[in-house]
């Protein structure tokens, strides 16, 4: 019996037009799945959609966009026996990176299609919920002004870095840790679940998505330059080497700041005006991943 299949895809989000992408993917599924293609029309009616494909019981339910469409359709999805499948198309792509789902949509759906599933784990802050990568500082804020920015994709991202290079400060925070209280400034407080920002960038190399453990990567306090010239040890997956970072792991987070500042889920950036609580969630939804999975 086929399985029944629901795409749900982003139109904004790289490729996928409509004219296109329903067309598409029905040559590309070769009548291996019982297919329906759903388009969002706001930010978070990914979510309606996806709580109404639960309801109509369909097997595998994959989003179609960048992380935040994968970010609103898994957040339906955790702790249910309803299979997220990913077809990255935005501009990022982290996550599908790290399930060895490349950037390519066309690669991914014949992955899809050998529906081979895995258990991964869940995260929240506060009641914000992610999946791949969350934190504070300066990349939450770069996520947070990018967003207001009609261009996406690298460069924008890029030119936001550099123009806020030039003014950032670093941020007191007080991290509270499963067996310690840290206590120092720090220029990001990354916390991670799956380990890569997209891009190719690799931000927690060692970071495995069904340990249970959040991967915490603190940025010291340091020059600029220090900063930029350490950006290359995310090119090849060594920046838990560098001696900007402090690195560990813990099952429960909780960072406070007495700034007002950023923070982010999945790249989508807020307005940081409370202490953070970070949980996990172990094995808490079904994925569809490369057969084999890149090592980090």
């Amino acid at each position: 019996m086929k399985k029944r299949l629901l795409v749900i895809a982003n139109p904004f989000s790289g490729t996928n037009a409509k004219t296109n992408l329903e067309k598409n993917l029905h040559l590309l599924n070769k009548g291996h799945f019982e297919l329906d293609v759903a388009f969002t029309q706001h930010p978070g009616h990914a979510c309606t959609l996806a709580a109404s494909a639960i309801e109509s019981q369909y097997d595998i339910v994959a989003a179609a966009g960048g992380d935040g469409t994968v970010n609103e359709v898994a957040s339906v999805l955790a702790g249910t026996k309803t299979i997220l499948g990913i077809l990255p198309s935005g501009s990022g792509n982290g996550f599908a990176m790290h399930l060895g789902l490349g950037r390519d949509a066309i690669k991914a759906f014949e992955i899809l299609k050998k529906e081979n599933i895995i258990l991964v784990d869940t995260c929240k802050v506060n009641d914000k919920f992610f999946i791949n990568v969350s934190g504070l500082g300066f990349d939450a804020r770069v996520a947070y002004l990018t967003k207001f920015n009609k261009k996406r994709g690298f460069w924008p991202y890029f030119m936001t870095s550099l123009s806020e290079a030039k003014n950032f400060s670093t941020l007191p925070l007080t991290i509270q840790t499963d067996t310690e209280i840290i206590q120092g400034n720090y220029a990001a407080a990354i916390v991670a679940n799956a380990s890569m920002y997209g891009y190719n960038f690799t931000i927690a190399p060692t970071a495995a998505l069904d340990d249970g453990f959040l991967d915490v990567i603190l940025l010291q306090e340091a020059p600029v330059y220090k900063y930029l010239l350490a950006s290359y040890r995310m090119l090849n997956k060594t920046i838990h080497k560098s001696s900007l970072v402090k690195t560990f792991r813990t099952s429960s987070l909780i960072i406070s700041t007495n700034k007002q500042d950023y923070f982010h889920v999945d790249g989508e950036g807020f307005e940081l005006n409370e202490t953070l609580h970070f949980s996990i969630q172990r094995k808490n939804i079904k994925v569809v991943a490369a057969p084999v999975i890149p090592a980090f």
